[in-house]
Parts: C-alpha cells; structure tokens; sequence
C-alpha cells in the first residue's frame, strides 16, 4: 500500500506537470512501472491466498465492502467533474457569451459516433450479466466464456472508436470550459474502460485456468460491478453532454415547433 500511494501520488504530479506543459516524463514513467509492480504483486498475493483456503466468508465481506467504496470514490470524481459542467451551462460567463455550448463549438452529433458507443456499453453490461448468471449455474464451458470474450471486445471497440471520435473533433481541450471539461470527462471514462477491459481479460484468463465456480468467484463478481458502474456513468454522460447540453435537444425542440419554443403566450400583453 506504502508504494502504491507514492507512485499514484507521482502519476498525479505527472499529470499536473504535463497540463501545465512542463512534463516530466521521468516521473511518470517510474511512478507508472511502481505502480504495475505493485499491483501485480499483490494482487498475485491475493489470488495466491484464496487458493490456498485464506478467504474466509469475513475476509470476503471486507472485499466487498472495500470495493464498494472504490467504487463510491470513483463516482464522487465524475461528480466533481459533472459539477463543474453543469456550473458553466447552466449560468455561462459573459467569457463565454453567455451561451452554452460557447459560439464557435461544433458538439458532436449524439446520434452518431456516441450513440454507437453507447449501444456497444449496454450490450457489453447484458452479456457480462448473463456470463455471470451462467457461472451461477455452473456452466464453466461456454456462457461464461462467450460473453467475457464479447464484452471485452466491446469494450475494446468502444476505446477505438472514442479515439477516432477524438481524432475528427473539431476543438480541442485547450478551446474554453466546454473542451476542457468533455475532454477530462470523456477521456477519464475512457481510461475507466481500459482499466475495465483489462479486469475483465484477467478475469477471462482466470476463468480459463479453473480457479473460479459457483460460489467462489468474488474476483468477477467485482468486476462486474466496476463495469456496470462505467456503463452508467456513459449513459450520463451522453444524455446530458451530448444530447440535452450539447445544443443538440435543444435543436430539436426548437425545429419541433417551428422557431416557437415559448409555452405559454400573452397576446394581451402590452410593453411598459
């Protein structure tokens, strides 16, 4: 624990660095290789343990619960990031025009690039479902596999594709809030993605080796919640930065009625 807080400690100083374009990359690279040394050794350690017989129903509790606040520290940062989004759209600054998204942002279309991504992350959370359910009644052979092999394939296509969504972009993180708060929001989610793809790989090599069953599989268990977990966060983010404060639902609502947006009219009313 001692070396994994040093080098996360340094991977965020990296990070702050390179935001402010001074970068030190040795930092980040000795932080990030600590960092995989770490965590591979005692997760090894773990999984060594629990083989072994060490995992009693109380030491599994304390997983659980651990997890869970994981998880829990991980949606207050997108809250913090979602506060900060909805700050600047609600009330723009005279800065940015007073409008939102800010004049000379381009929002990318919700039904294109996004709206497939999205539909790749709700099919991954139905088949991780349904490959746990089936470890559930002890079909070791083919659900579970199948559906970790297509999960994580979508989540690698989901990665690519956001990636090229990024490449055709037409501002950057450094054009106002708006970049810089879709860009830190998306691409934290995206890291989030990896980071699930690869759990989910470590769980897909584990399946294979034999080491989980019906009742003794907690190690995916979590992983299934980490993933359900950036599912949801993705269906967020669309629906309000892409669709609803993304200009796009407001658009849409203003074509609906013909330019009239207003509900409620005073032909009576007369000017002071």
């Amino acid at each position: 624990p001692f070396f994994v807080a040093i080098s996360a400690n340094g991977m965020a100083v990296g990070l702050i660095l390179w935001l402010h374009r001074t970068p030190s990359f040795l930092l980040m690279g000795m932080s990030l290789v600590c960092m995989l040394l770490s965590t591979f050794s005692w997760w090894r350690d773990l999984i060594r343990e629990g083989d072994i017989g060490f995992h009693t129903r109380f030491v599994i509790k304390s997983f659980r619960d651990g997890v869970a606040l994981f998880i829990l520290s991980e949606v207050m940062f997108f809250f913090t990031f979602f506060w900060t989004f909805f700050h600047n759209a609600l009330s723009p600054s005279c800065e940015l025009g007073m409008r939102w998204p800010p004049p000379g942002i381009r929002t990318p279309n919700p039904s294109s690039t996004s709206l497939f991504e999205t539909g790749l992350l709700i099919s991954s959370g139905l088949f991780v479902t349904q490959a746990h359910k089936s470890m559930r009644l002890k079909d070791y052979d083919v659900g579970p596999f199948i559906g970790l092999v297509v999960t994580i394939v979508c989540g690698t296509v989901f990665f690519l594709v956001q990636l090229r969504e990024y490449y055709w972009n037409s501002y950057t993180i450094a054009d106002s809030v708006y970049g810089s708060v879709f860009y830190l929001l998306t691409g934290f989610h995206g890291m989030h993605v990896v980071v699930g793809t690869i759990w989910l790989m470590v769980s897909l090599v584990r399946l294979w080796r034999g080491e989980f069953s019906s009742q003794r599989h907690f190690g995916f268990e979590a992983c299934i919640w980490y993933w359900h977990f950036v599912d949801v966060v993705w269906v967020a983010l669309w629906c309000l930065v892409y669709v609803w404060f993304g200009g796009w639902l407001y658009m849409w609502w203003f074509k609906m009625w013909d330019g009239d947006v207003y509900t409620f009219k005073y032909p009576d009313a007369k000017p002071s």
